[in-house]
């Protein structure tokens, strides 16, 4: 299943943080439109291309659901920054 939330958080070791909940479900519904559109020219590249689309799609769906569940996090001597997909 695709990430439905992510979570940006950010924190400096001298002061407060802040933590942004993006619902993705929401960007993914924006979004679909746009794809619906372009796909047509994604095949048509990856045909001229001779990389076969159905398994371009495949892979990339495949990335997708894999994000799920994904932490990272970036930490350097002032600040701390935290990405979560649920």
């Amino acid at each position: 299943m695709i990430p439905l939330m992510l979570v940006v958080g950010f924190r400096t070791y001298k002061g407060r943080g802040l933590r942004l909940w993006v619902p993705l479900f929401l960007v993914w519904l924006l979004l679909l439109p746009l794809v619906l559109v372009l796909l047509p020219l994604a095949f048509l590249a990856l045909a001229f291309l001779r990389v076969n689309p159905l398994r371009a799609v495949q892979t990339g769906w495949q990335l997708l659901t894999g994000l799920k569940g994904t932490r990272i996090e970036i930490q350097d001597g002032n600040a701390l920054l935290l990405i979560r997909f649920f």
